[in-house]
């Protein structure tokens, strides 16, 4: 392993060894105290709160990595390999675990871990940079089913028993902005992309999965919130359905004059029976599988009579003028009746 110059004093801080070079003896078992060695800065010893641990206990560890050209290596690696018949069950193991708390009155921004990268790279060059990414391989074991496996997981557990909690409790927050006016005519910049792949035939359970355990309610599975303007709200004419689209069980209603409360007056879904468009006062729109339609009214804004009795027709077309009613009754044969006042 090539060690670069410049990171041979904090690599040995953060390894915990005496700058000096000095080794523990063999079987000897670390100090719970800072040893008092010069070769120790002042503000770091070989214990992390007094277990004997090697480490370091208290100020400030950052670890600088300029290469003057393309460096494979990795700044900082951590290996970790769980062998087999290992751990507890329901434990929660840790390769890195950093630990942060905030009390009451701390107004800045505690951010437990952050990952920033500047990319400056070319687009033209291919190159894929990513300032955080969680990749699990979820292997054969030759024993049996794999268990479940999760590339990346956030949890945000309100404790605090507040009803109508007035900030925010979020799994996951996902910014993506511009810092200039534009237009993404190219639709580049997204919020959330979620690719599902593999060989050809492959098939994944689900695009986006909302659960609730038992008992529990979501106030809103998706919702589309701010005062930007949203050019399409669901837009799936780039996709091949095998099924329908969109998919209601009897009893549910899409709602078509929301509001972000949660109310509307108007409904469209179906009751099990028919399909039914209505109002805050009941249905006023009924289909039924057999093409039956139940309406409070209905108009003809266009007369559109025939030129004559044997005009192109099929039977069932409907016409009027001011001096008649037009049916068609059978193929290209019209009969009408007259109007009369009263």
């Amino acid at each position: 392993m090539r060690i670069r110059p410049g990171l041979v004093l904090l690599a040995s801080i953060a390894a915990g060894l005496p700058l000096s070079g000095a080794a523990e003896a063999p079987g000897r078992p670390p100090s719970a105290a800072p040893v008092p060695d010069q070769s120790w800065l002042p503000t770091f010893s070989r214990s992390v709160q007094g277990t004997g641990v090697p480490g370091l206990d208290g100020g400030h560890v950052f670890l600088w990595n300029r290469p003057q050209a393309f460096d494979p290596v990795s700044t900082l690696r951590v290996d970790r390999h769980v062998p087999e018949g290992s751990g507890e069950a329901t434990h929660t193991y840790k390769a890195i675990w950093a630990l942060g708390s905030t009390g009451p009155h701390n107004a800045g921004y505690e951010w437990t871990i952050t990952g920033e990268l500047h990319n400056r790279a070319l687009a033209s060059t291919g190159a894929q940079n990513v300032a955080v990414n969680g990749t699990i391989f979820k292997e054969p074991n030759g024993v049996g089913p794999v268990g479940p496996s999760w590339a990346g997981n956030f949890n945000c557990v309100d404790m605090t028993d507040e009803a109508d909690p007035v900030a925010s409790c979020i799994g996951a927050e996902i910014d993506v902005s511009a810092q200039s006016p534009t237009t993404d005519r190219n639709r580049q910049r997204v919020g959330l992309q979620i690719s599902t792949g593999g060989v050809p035939g492959a098939h994944t359970g689900y695009g986006i999965l909302m659960g609730n355990l038992t008992g529990s309610i979501t106030d809103r599975a998706i919702s589309f919130q701010g005062e930007g303007t949203y050019g399409i709200g669901i837009d799936a004419a780039a996709a091949r359905f095998t099924g329908v689209p969109m998919l209601l069980a009897a009893g549910q209603a899409i709602g078509l004059d929301g509001n972000r409360d949660g109310g509307f007056s108007r409904s469209l879904g179906f009751d099990g029976r028919d399909l039914v468009y209505g109002t805050g006062a009941g249905p006023v729109l009924r289909v039924s599988d057999t093409g039956q339609i139940e309406a409070a009214s209905f108009r003809e804004t266009l007369p559109r009579p025939p030129e004559s009795s044997r005009a192109p027709c099929i039977p069932g077309d409907h016409a009027w003028d001011e001096a008649y009613e037009y049916r068609c009754v059978a193929p290209d044969r019209w009969k009408r009746a007259a109007l009369s006042d009263w």
